[in-house]
C-alpha cells in the first residue's frame, strides 16, 4: 500500500529535515552506515518510548538464539499511532530515500531493551529479518536507541565494521545455497561446520571484528541507518546511570525487492544462523514474510496487498 497523505500543519513534527552532501551519500554506500545525527524530535523521542514500554516483554531463558541477551524485546511493533505519523514525514522519507537511492517499503519494526549486565546480540548480520527476500535484494535498518549512549562511560549501543572492511553480503549467499540444499533432502553438516569455524563467537574472524569495529555516542534523537550486510553487535549495559537502554528498530526494503520462499524457510529452520553455520533450532514458522500469500516466488513485495507503507 501507498502511504496515507502527509499529516496537517498543526500536528507536531516529528522528524528534523537533514542535509546530506555528496560526502555522505559516497560515505553510506561504501561503508553501509551513516549516523543521524538529531533525525528525531522531542515528541518523536518521548511517544517511541511509550510504545517501546507498552510493547516490550521479558524474554524467555534458554533461548540465546532469540535475544535473551536482552532482558526485554518485542520482534513485532504496533505499525500503528507514532510509527504510521513517522512514515507519513516528508523529512523522514527524502533523507532515507536519497541515502538509499531507491523508494523503500517500511516493513516491520522490532524494540529491545537492555538492562544491567546484559550483553545482546553477538556478532551478526540482519540474517532473519530480511529472510524473506532475495540475498541480492538491498535493505537497511535504522536503529533509534531511547536513552543517551556513552560507549566509553556505560557501553549499551552496537559496535560495527564498515562494508569496506568486510560485507555478509556472501553470507546470504551461502545461507540460498544451504537452504536449497536442505529443500531436497541433502545434508548440510559438513558445509556448515566450516562455516561456523569461521564466523563463531570468540573466533579469529569475530575477533578480528572487535580490532576494527567501530563505535559511536547516540544522544536521544539520533538514529543509525546500516545496510543488511552491515555485521554488528551488541554493546553490554554496564553498571552506571542508566538502568536500561532501549531502543526501536525499523526494517526498510528497497521496493524492487522480490520474495524468497526457500531463503525464508532455511533460515527458519536455522533461526538466522544458515549462513554462519548455527543452528539456534527453528522459530515460530509464522513471521513477517509469511504474509505473502497472493504472491508468487520471485514476485516483487510490492505486488502484495500485504506490503507495507512505501517511502
Amino acid at each position: 500500500m501507498n502511504l496515507p497523505p502527509v499529516l496537517p500543519d498543526t500536528a507536531p513534527a516529528l522528524v528534523n529535515p537533514l542535509r546530506l552532501d555528496q560526502d555522505d551519500l559516497r560515505h553510506f554506500k561504501e561503508r553501509g552506515f551513516i549516523k543521524l545525527r538529531g533525525l528525531l524530535t522531542p515528541a518523536a523521542i518521548l511517544q517511541l518510548r511509550e510504545l517501546a514500554n507498552s510493547q516490550l516483554r521479558p524474554t524467555s531463558s534458554g533461548t540465546s538464539a532469540h535475544g535473551d541477551g536482552f532482558s526485554r524485546l518485542t520482534h513485532r511493533v504496533t505499525q500503528v499511532g507514532i510509527l504510521e505519523r513517522l512514515y507519513r514525514q516528508p523529512a523522514f522519507a527524502q533523507v532515507l530515500t536519497r541515502l538509499s537511492g531507491c523508494r523503500l517499503i517500511m516493513s516491520e519494526a522490532q524494540s529491545f531493551e537492555l538492562g544491567v549486565g546484559r550483553s545482546g546480540f553477538a556478532w551478526h548480520y540482519d540474517s532473519l529479518n530480511f529472510r524473506y527476500i532475495r540475498p541480492q535484494d538491498p535493505a537497511f535498518s535504522l536503529w533509534m536507541p531511547l536513552q543517551p549512549i556513552r560507549p566509553e562511560v556505560q557501553g549499551g549501543g552496537m559496535a560495527w565494521v564498515p562494508l569496506s572492511q568486510f560485507s555478509a553480503q556472501e553470507n546470504f549467499q551461502f545461507s540460498r545455497l544451504l537452504a536449497g540444499k536442505l529443500a531436497r533432502g541433502e545434508s548440510v553438516a559438513e558445509f556448515s561446520a566450516h562455516l561456523h569455524q569461521t564466523y563463531c563467537t570468540p573466533g579469529m574472524l569475530t575477533d578480528s571484528f572487535e580490532a576494527q569495529r567501530i563505535e559511536d555516542s547516540f544522544e536521544p534523537g539520533d538514529a543509525l541507518l546500516f545496510s543488511k550486510y552491515l555485521w554488528h553487535r551488541s554493546s553490554p549495559l554496564l553498571a552506571g546511570d542508566l538502568e536500561r537502554r532501549q531502543a526501536v528498530t525499523l526494517r526498510l526494503l528497497d521496493w524492487r525487492a522480490c520474495l524468497d520462499p526457500l531463503m525464508q524457510e532455511g533460515e527458519t529452520r536455522s533461526a538466522g544462523g544458515l549462513g554462519m553455520g548455527l543452528d539456534g533450532g527453528p522459530l515460530n514458522p509464522v513471521s513477517y514474510g509469511s504474509r505473502f500469500v497472493d504472491i508468487t516466488p520471485g514476485a516483487p513485495i510490492r505486488s502484495s496487498v500485504h506490503c507495507g507503507p512505501i517511502l
